[in-house]
């Protein structure tokens, strides 16, 4: 009899990890959560999860978290740093280099890697997807078996930043809560407009159409291609079953809510500035810009026909995700 799979989930304690630790455990497998010490990781030791704690910016730690896995699901990022000192090139690249050598070291036999869907040429503006690429690179290169998933934006947060909690409702971890001072505070600002001032803010025309998929989708992608051995050493989109254009969404959520909402636009010029202005000083924050200034310039259309087949999936549409949302919200 085939012994149970250890399956170690980087980023454990974040929005997408927790999510990808629920799928998992519903499918019965051994789950292992990477861990700092001091993060909010109760919910999970609460769910009997195994916790071990560790950093990708400390390899010796990897090197003792790694021993005994099978398969590591890497989801950590820095996009909305939790402490001070994380950024994209300690955590977002040699983090995961370190991560990448420990699993070499420890005979992990599949490690997935959760990056991001491409802005094209767009991608060396935008550091974050500059390091994602970096670290396909490098993983691709390792010898290990991989498999690399690119989602597009995210529903939960993408939606959010319209000027609504709405997608916070019933969130494990919600990333826009995280005690990031820069994205919080402007979170905080217009996390009501919809409710309270029946405004939408969108950044730039809002004509761009993307796949924008939740993230409990993502999550089970993550958590199916543990027992998909076909999936091995491959890369694959992965978005919504629509294209939608922010206008769209607008037009969804005033569905979804009952009402009217007004549409305030930003160009998208201004977030390209603010990039290069808060760069020098808050490079987490400039980075945030870019990819506001890369998803309102760019668009990202993502078939999933045969992959939703091929996973078994059925993907949450942009209102039946919304539906969910606020109905979560009334109980």
């Amino acid at each position: 009899m085939k012994k149970s799979e250890n399956i170690l989930v980087a980023g454990a304690s974040g929005q997408l990890g927790s999510a990808i630790i629920r799928k998992l455990i519903e499918r019965h497998k051994n789950v292992i959560a990477l861990v700092r010490p001091d993060s909010s990781y109760q919910h999970l030791s609460a769910s009997g999860v195994e916790v071990r704690f560790g950093d990708l910016t400390d390899a010796e730690s990897l090197k003792t978290v790694c021993q005994g896995i099978d398969v590591i699901i890497a989801t950590a990022n820095s996009v909305s740093p939790r402490q001070k000192g994380d950024n994209l090139i300690k955590v977002d690249i040699l983090g995961y280099y370190n991560l990448i050598e420990a699993a070499k070291s420890a005979n992990v036999q599949h490690f997935i890697y959760c990056s991001a869907i491409s802005f094209g040429k767009l991608d060396d503006f935008v550091p974050i997807s500059s390091a994602k690429r970096k670290v396909e690179k490098y993983l691709m290169r390792s010898g290990l078996n991989y498999t690399i998933f690119r989602p597009d934006a995210f529903m939960d947060i993408s939606f959010a930043f319209l000027g609504t909690e709405l997608p916070l409702q019933g969130a494990e971890n919600a990333t826009l809560d995280r005690p990031f001072k820069f994205s919080k505070g402007f979170f905080n600002g217009i996390r009501k407009n919809m409710e309270v001032k029946s405004e939408a803010g969108i950044i730039g025309t809002g004509q761009n159409k993307h796949s924008f998929i939740c993230i409990d989708d993502v999550a089970a992608f993550h958590a199916i291609a543990v027992d998909l051995p076909e999936v091995k050493n491959s890369i694959m989109n992965l978005g919504g079953p629509e294209a939608l254009s922010m206008l769209e969404v607008v037009q969804i959520f005033e569905k979804v809510l009952g009402k009217k909402l007004v549409v305030k636009h930003t160009p998208a010029v201004i977030m390209k500035l603010m990039s290069y202005v808060l760069k020098p000083f808050n490079p987490a924050a400039s980075n945030i810009m870019a990819l506001n200034y890369a998803t309102a310039k760019t668009e990202s259309h993502v078939i999933m026909e045969e992959l939703t087949k091929q996973f078994g999936i059925r993907l949450t549409s942009a209102e039946e995700y919304l539906r969910l949302k606020s109905s979560t919200q009334k109980e």
